[in-house]
Parts: C-alpha cells; structure tokens; sequence
C-alpha cells in the first residue's frame, strides 16, 4: 500500500486494531504518546502520518482510564454518583465531555478521603475537559466581542418564535411558555437525571452558600454546573484549577483576596457576588432564567436559536453553539445540560418550587 492510497479512515482502522480503543485522526499525535495508548507494535503505515499535534484528547481517555483502573485495584468506596462505568469514553473533542464528566466527578468522589493526590489529579482533568466546553460568558468578558452578521438559520426553529429583543418585560412570557412546554431529549434523558442527582447529592453545600448570600441553592447548582462542571476542586467562575491559587482566566485574579481561605464556598460567594447575584429579591422562575440568559449572552437570539445554556437536552434546543468568541457554528451541539433543564427536573420532582 503506498501512502497515497493509505488515508486517514485507514488509520483511524489500523489505530483500533492495534490498541482496541476508537480515536481519531485529530486525537492521534506524538509517537511516544500514542505507543503508550495503543501498544509498542504499531503498523509502519500509521507510524507515518503521525501528526505533530499533541495527543490530548486521547491522553486524557487513556488517564482516566489509569485512575479508575487504580481506584478499582485499591478497593476504593462506590459512588453513588457513579455513571456510565465501563463504557467506552469516545476519544473526540465533540463527545468526550459528555462521556468523561459523570466518570472524573465520581473518581473525585470515590477518591476523597482515601487519596487526595489521586483526587486531585482527577479534578485536573476535569478541569482540561471543562475548559474545552466551557464558553466565556457575556457578561464576564472585559471587551465586547463584535458578533459577525447572523448566518442563516440551518436548525431546526424553537416551536415558540424567539423573540429578539433582550428587556425582561418582553422575554418574561416567553420564559413561562417555553419552560411550560420543556420536554426532555429522550436520548439525553440520562445524562440530564445525572445532573439532578449531582445537585440533590450536593445540595447542603450549595445551602450553606445560599443561606449567606441569598441566592437560591438551585441557581448555584446549575451555574456550578455550566460554569466548573460541578467540580469543588475548581473555582464557580469558571472551573479554573487549583483552588490554592487564584483564576486565571476570565475573570482572572479572582477572589481578589485569598490565601487564605481557599475553599470552594468561599470562591462561590465571591463569583455571586461578582456576577451581582447576591442580595436579589426576585427569584421567580422567569427572572431567574433571564439572569442566567443575560449573564451567558443574548447571541443566540439573533440567530433565532434558543440558547443552550438554558434549553440544551430539550426540546427546544437542537444545534448551534458559539464553539469561541464570536464564532458561532450552526452544526455544533453543546454538551451540557441547560439550566432551564434540571430546573425543570428539580420542579417536577418537588425539589424547588416557582411561585
């Protein structure tokens, strides 16, 4: 075979017959790196088309697999966070994040108090995953990014016509109609009962938040959620790791004082209260999915999609994603659950109320 005739779904077969683990042509990178996920015997073929690019999506699959491998090998506690143990983790950029957060969460938790290095080194990765997903909000950016001229809508329209406009009066019916007529992704549905159980599992801690600053546990749940991958060993801004220095991404520098204390409740007041969450008086359903649209940006409705910080695993919400700043992609799905979403899975079990 020459290597003109030898094209990347050929090593993308040769990659999965020499290690048993599906990754691709984006994910393979270094010799070194890839001998270490798939064996020292790999075909000539491959060896030669290796690219230059480091190989972190596939380094990342291949240490999460170590930690559980030693977890398991130590006899570490079950999780009752566990989740989709034993899978495959897919090694591309669009579903690893989906696949990978239940799983480093519940290394997380499995390893507290047995190991914290090894916790810690879980957190790490969960970090690296998030940062991958995670979008700068609006409301945090320094700047405003100039947003180029809407392209046309290629997905499917919200059942409800979005409105344009961004004033609370005019978007507050539109709230109440659509979380009215939410319906959950069939195929998402796991994932999404996932991230319900994670916020009933940590609900004292977001309490003990709540109770001083006078925001919701509900709302601190799910902007853990989107904004740190409900990672406790990372900052609420923005998922930044470790908690022992300050974030640096946007916001950078954040809390401004610190060390110490250096604890996640302490890091959550301070992003509230960055965001001006704290001492709110109306936490109505509608205000509270307007802060949370207005916080992440109104972008998606010049488009005429519903954004997926709220509606993503609905049936309001399909494709499209800003995937970087200004650059939106009308085939991108988010891999996150929207806030409107377990929102409305914590109502319908009873766990939060809306008056």
């Amino acid at each position: 075979m020459t290597r003109r005739q030898f094209d990347r779904r050929d090593m993308i077969r040769l990659a999965v017959g020499a290690g048993g683990m599906l990754v691709s042509s984006r994910a393979l990178g270094q010799t070194d790196a890839l001998t270490q996920l798939l064996g020292d015997k790999l075909p000539k073929e491959l060896l030669d088309l290796l690219p230059a690019k480091p190989l972190n999506l596939a380094r990342t699959v291949a240490a999460i697999l170590a930690l559980e491998k030693e977890a398991d090998a130590r006899n570490f506690r079950k999780s009752a966070l566990a989740f989709n143990q034993g899978k495959e983790i897919p090694a591309f950029e669009t579903s690893l994040y989906q696949s990978a957060l239940p799983r480093l969460v519940t290394l997380i938790d499995r390893s507290e108090g047995e190991d914290e290095g090894m916790a810690d080194r879980a957190a790490a990765l969960l970090a690296d995953v998030h940062a991958a997903q995670h979008e700068v909000p609006e409301a945090l950016r320094t700047e405003p990014v100039p947003l180029p001229a809407p392209a046309p809508v290629t997905v499917p329209a919200s059942p409800i016509p979005l409105s344009r406009r961004h004033d609370y009066a005019t978007l507050k019916p539109e709230y109440a109609r659509m979380f009215g007529s939410i319906a959950l992704r069939p195929d998402a549905a796991e994932t999404a009962n996932w991230y319900v159980r994670m916020m009933r599992n940590a609900k004292s801690r977001y309490e003990a938040v709540a109770t001083e600053i006078g925001v919701p546990w509900h709302f601190i749940a799910a902007t853990h959620a989107l904004e740190a991958s409900f990672n406790f060993r990372a900052h609420l801004h923005n998922g930044d790791f470790p908690l022992t220095a300050r974030t640096r991404q946007v916001p950078s520098g954040r809390p401004t004082v610190w060390l110490p204390p250096s604890h996640w409740e302490a890091s959550a007041k301070d992003a509230m209260r960055l965001l001006g969450f704290t001492g709110q008086s109306d936490w109505s359903l509608e205000r509270t999915l307007y802060r949370l649209e207005a916080y992440n940006g109104f972008g998606y409705r010049k488009r005429g999609v519903p954004t997926p910080y709220l509606w993503s695993f609905s049936n309001h919400y399909e494709r499209g994603k800003f995937v970087a700043d200004g650059s939106f992609n009308p085939k991108a799905r988010s891999q996150q659950c929207g806030a409107a979403v377990m929102l409305k899975l914590l109502a319908n079990s009873g766990d939060v109320s809306f008056s």
